[in-house]
């Protein structure tokens, strides 16, 4: 179905509503205060049904106190029927809503000149005239400028063919992928439910999907959907709807609120923008400045953090991250409306860049370079700073929001120069060779340095490679090769081999750390009398080698060796002592063993591991089948 939504702006009192009625039939002034008052106060809705297809008429009040319904109205427009009092001309309304209408992005695509009838014919042509060339000045021109008046029918067929005609005309797509609803009306209809309405983004809606309730993250469910109010199987992009959803109090629905595809969008205090500020701005946006941010129909108070701090003059653009005080949800290219708190004046724009952005300093290059590539729309750039930002690593997830790609989509693109190395994960293809090669050249120093050390601490590659993030996934593809071992958290090299690279000293000083160890039998003493630098690794070696048992005293957190020539020799002694089934207590192994319970409990213990020995409460025997 062909339809466009767009949406009636103006000066409070210029004829939008009348004219709206006389074109549609619909009375868009639905309350008693906007009847009483005679000017609208919140969103009117109306159509006009044509053979190409349908136009969706927003009717946003004209009076300055509710320029957050107007906005909130222009969330999904494609286009602007701006109406202009052929009386008043240009007003400042007029001017603040096509301020607004600039930052987001939405042209006028009709101009009508209403209440042409009220004034006299001999000064109608030099008014029209100045009205067509103040809106020329405020780049409103090269569009249908229709004199015209609600209580003249036949001055309206022209208004009804230039809205024809807008059916035929392309419109740019700030649309996110996911269906997104900024709801602008949320009540209670007795046996229904909880009836929510909106102008539909991004995907169709209807009761088939999964979707939720944002910045809330409530799951909802469709009970069914209504456009005009006819009922639909499915709703488009671009069209009014109203949701009847399921599981969802009206209280449960907040300024701001989203309906959109599950799992799609996340709810955020930090977003990553592009501001530009308007030329008329009465003055410079600066760093830390709180201003009113108006986007969808939430309006919030944001912190602006502009990146490297400063200032944005008028006229000016920059690169900033918004702080909101509490979560809202937003996608990438939605536009946004920056106010001034006092007064309540337009500032300036800004476009979404990353709705889900991580807090940096304004100083972060990392980030910045992120912001630029997101503003070129190119996937590869974007996935590229991705990477440096997150030290190699990037999600494919956060590729294809900043990207505003279909979820899914981004590895296709990105084929080639980029590899795949986890579920959702991704890193530039030189990258990963440079950090495989960061870890070989790493190890290869510090086998060199310290030849006789087995294991070198993770920090030698972490402190080497600049891709800190790609790490993990380096060191498992080596491992993989049989190129790189892992042990107790600490690497090296399969092919460092310390006893090849030792000299004749530390192979002398090796046999004198194992021939102590054999004469110690089962009560070495404390073996910090081995102090020489080298000590310390070369028993290390030793355990490696499987020379020395290596067994941890739970009771004193101490570390006992024995030499395993004597370990094999005490079992040997016990079986000989203490034939199965005879048991024996740690007391009576202790003196069989002639040590101490320093060493007997451990040595115990790890007997029992390998199953030479069966505990049984205090007592022990020696398993009959041979180990």
């Amino acid at each position: 179905m062909n339809t466009v939504c767009a949406i009636v702006i103006g000066h409070v009192d210029h004829g939008k509503t009348s004219l709206v009625r006389a074109l549609t039939g619909t009375d868009t002034d639905r309350l008693a205060l906007e009847k009483q008052r005679g000017l609208s106060i919140t969103l009117g809705f109306a159509h006009c049904d044509f053979p190409a297809g349908t136009v969706d008429l927003i009717d946003a009040p004209g009076h300055q106190d509710f320029t957050r319904a107007m906005v909130a109205g222009a969330t999904g427009a494609q286009t602007a029927l701006l109406v202009v009092s052929a009386i008043d001309g240009v007003a400042p309304q007029t001017l603040e809503h096509l301020r607004i209408m600039g930052v987001l992005g939405v042209g006028v695509g009709v101009v009508a000149v209403t209440k042409v009838d009220l004034v006299p014919a001999a000064q109608l042509s030099a008014k029209l005239d100045l009205i067509r060339s103040q809106l020329a000045a405020l780049g409103v021109s090269e569009v249908p400028f229709i004199p015209c008046s609600a209580n003249c029918p036949d001055s309206l067929a022209a208004v009804q063919q230039a809205l024809g005609a807008l059916l035929t005309m392309q419109w740019p797509s700030r649309a996110p992928v996911d269906a997104f609803l900024s709801i602008d009306r949320a009540f209670m209809l007795p046996g229904k439910g909880t009836v929510v309405t909106g102008t539909l983004l991004g995907a169709p809606l209807g009761t088939d999907g999964t979707f939720a309730l944002q910045p809330q993250g409530t799951p909802v469910s469709v009970r069914s959907v209504q456009s005009r109010g006819q009922p639909r199987d499915v709703v488009h992009p671009g069209e009014r709807v109203a949701v009847n959803l399921r599981g969802l109090a009206v209280q449960d629905v907040s300024q701001g609120s989203v309906l959109c595809t599950a799992d799609a969008f996340k709810a955020s205090n930090c977003m990553d923008v592009h501001i530009a500020v308007l030329p008329d701005a009465a003055r410079a946006l600066k760093h830390m400045h709180e201003l009113r941010a108006m986007f969808g129909t939430s309006q919030e108070v944001v912190t602006v953090r502009l990146m490297g701090g400063g200032q944005v003059s008028p006229g000016q653009s920059g690169f900033a991250q918004i702080r909101f005080r509490r979560k809202t949800v937003g996608f990438a290219g939605q536009r946004v409306v920056l106010r001034s708190l006092s007064p309540a004046v337009t500032m300036g724009g800004a476009v979404i860049l990353d709705p889900q952005a991580q807090p940096v300093r304004s100083g972060d290059v990392a980030r910045l370079n992120l912001m630029r590539a997101a503003v070129a729309r190119d996937a590869r750039l974007i996935a590229a700073a991705l990477c440096h930002q997150g030290k190699g690593l990037a999600a494919l997830e956060d590729v294809e929001r900043v990207a505003r790609l279909p979820r899914g989509s981004a590895l296709g693109r990105l084929a080639g120069t980029f590899t795949c190395i986890a579920s959702g994960h991704i890193a530039q293809t030189p990258d990963l060779l440079e950090a495989r090669s960061d870890v070989i050249s790493a190890l290869q120093s510090f086998h060199a340095a310290h030849p006789v050390k087995r294991l070198a601490p993770r920090r030698t590659i972490e402190q080497r490679s600049r891709f800190f993030g790609l790490l993990p996934y380096v060191e498992k593809g080596l491992i993989a090769d049989r190129k790189l071992r892992v042990e107790d958290g600490q690497v090296a090299l399969t092919a460092h081999d310390p006893l090849a690279a030792m000299n004749d000293a530390q192979r002398m000083r090796l046999a004198e750390i194992a021939a102590w160890f054999t004469k110690a039998g089962m009560a070495p003493s404390d073996a910090a009398q081995f102090s020489d630098a080298d000590d310390p690794d070369l028993v290390a070696l030793l355990v490696a080698s499987g020379t020395l048992v290596s067994l941890h005293n739970v009771a004193l957190n101490q570390r006992v060796l024995f030499h395993a020539e004597c370990v094999v020799q005490a079992v040997s002694r016990l079986r000989d002592i203490f034939p199965p089934p005879e048991r024996f207590t740690t007391s009576q192994a202790r003196s069989a063993l002639t040590t101490t319970r320093k060493f007997i409990v451990p040595l115990l213990e790890h007997l029992d591991s390998l199953g030479i020995t069966r505990r049984d409460g205090d007592t022990r025997q020696m398993n009959t089948q041979a180990h």
